[in-house]
């Protein structure tokens, strides 16, 4: 069996979270295939964000405006376990869930927080949207597992082809945005750089948040004013 199926991976991997609050106004619920996804607004193009461990969709309710504000509707689901959603979640189901909500909702742009970015690699290869962002992602399967306290295995072909970001954003060619803290210490700064080179497109921009760490980037206005940029740019086009 795979490190990636097994149950002590799994269960040091993901951090689900209950939460039952109403959605705010402007922004209502909705469940496909018993995932919750919360969506504000409307009339600009939909940004669907898979977003970070341990957090919920509520958790992007106060930033709805500031997305807005930078061109996209936003979107964001809640992986299997967390929020509303059913279900336990496993790595192997976040990147299968992430491909049936996006046909479902047909985003312009798929964006993935940390651990979303494994979700954003998925559609990458699969052209799944018009432009992607990447915010605070890893492309180091070795060193997510190190993370998760365990011993990295020698990886197979096949785990490799599912779950390795590189090879899937190699494969992908829309604009691609990758944001990074330069000071994050839970994933090195160097994986957005891996990233960013590894995608095989030719419009990609990489910017690093100077000052910022992991968890802290969106605060900094350059974060939003290079999330406009890339957004306004796929619109001129």
């Amino acid at each position: 069996m795979s490190i990636f199926d097994s149950a002590e991976f799994n269960e040091r991997l993901f951090f689900p979270r209950a939460d039952t609050s109403a959605p705010p106004p402007g922004a209502t619920d909705t469940f496909i295939d018993g995932l919750h996804v919360r969506r504000h607004g409307g009339g600009l193009p939909m940004l669907l964000l898979f977003h970070g461990n341990g957090e919920v969709v509520a958790d992007y309710d106060d930033q709805a405006a500031r997305f807005a504000a930078a061109g996209a509707s936003l979107a964001v689901m809640d992986y299997r376990g967390y929020g509303r959603s059913e279900g336990t979640p496993t790595l192997r189901g976040a990147l299968e869930d992430a491909v049936t909500i996006c046909e479902h909702l047909k985003p312009a742009i798929v964006m993935g927080r940390s651990l979303g970015s494994a979700c954003a690699a998925e559609l990458y290869a699969r052209g799944a949207a018009r432009a992607f962002v990447i915010e605070s992602g890893f492309v180091d399967l070795a060193a997510l597992i190190r993370r998760r306290g365990l011993a990295p295995p020698t990886l197979s072909a096949d785990e490799l082809a599912r779950f390795d970001p590189v090879p899937k954003l190699a494969r992908g060619s829309a604009p691609l945005l990758v944001l990074h803290g330069a000071r994050d210490t839970m994933i090195d700064p160097d994986e957005a750089r891996r990233a960013h080179d590894a995608a095989a497109t030719r419009d990609k921009r990489l910017v690093y948040i100077a000052n910022r760490g992991h968890n802290d980037v969106s605060l900094a206005r350059e974060y939003w004013s290079a999330l406009a940029e890339f957004i306004a740019a796929q619109k001129s086009e």
